[in-house]
């Protein structure tokens, strides 16, 4: 009896093997080809928000530019380039300073100021890069001057 059952566990086993590999050949294969996507971020323009400067400039002297940078990327971006981009003026408006200001940028290339990704403002110091004529006028004693720039960078991620 008990080889009786053995022979029906092994020929069930058995028969369940066959099937099981039946089951593998009887199967069809499938390939193909086809494209997967992907996009491109937009990159967003960087811009500047209110610095707060360091009083540095007086007739004949160079001083320093404060700068905050706003990055509002997904990504670091390494800014490379600061250039001047129009008139100087003073901030608040004083027509007397504004009138003969004196004050010139001093274009700042080759920098690498990281900027971090989704930065609200990230603070720099543009060392030396301002510079006050003799030619100023006494009432731009005390005053803030906002100088405009345009800034170039390169994502570093």
């Amino acid at each position: 009896m008990r080889t009786r059952k053995k022979m029906l566990i092994v020929s069930v086993v058995a028969v369940a093997a066959l099937f099981a590999v039946s089951v593998a050949f009887a199967s069809w294969l499938a390939s193909g080809t086809g494209n997967g996507y992907a996009k491109a971020q937009t990159a967003q323009n960087l811009s500047t928000t209110v610095a707060t400067p360091t009083a540095t400039l007086y007739p004949g002297a160079t001083g320093d530019v404060s700068i905050v940078i706003v990055n509002p990327n997904p990504y670091d971006v390494i800014v490379t380039d600061v250039v001047g981009s129009g008139t100087i003026v003073t901030t608040p408006t004083d027509a007397a300073c504004d009138a003969s200001t004196g004050v010139t940028f001093t274009d700042q290339h080759a920098l690498t100021l990281a900027v971090p990704a989704n930065s609200a403002g990230t603070a720099f110091t543009l060392t030396g890069s301002v510079a006050m004529s003799n030619a100023s006028d006494n009432a731009c004693q005390g005053e803030t001057f906002a100088i405009p720039v345009t800034l170039t960078g390169d994502s570093d991620a």
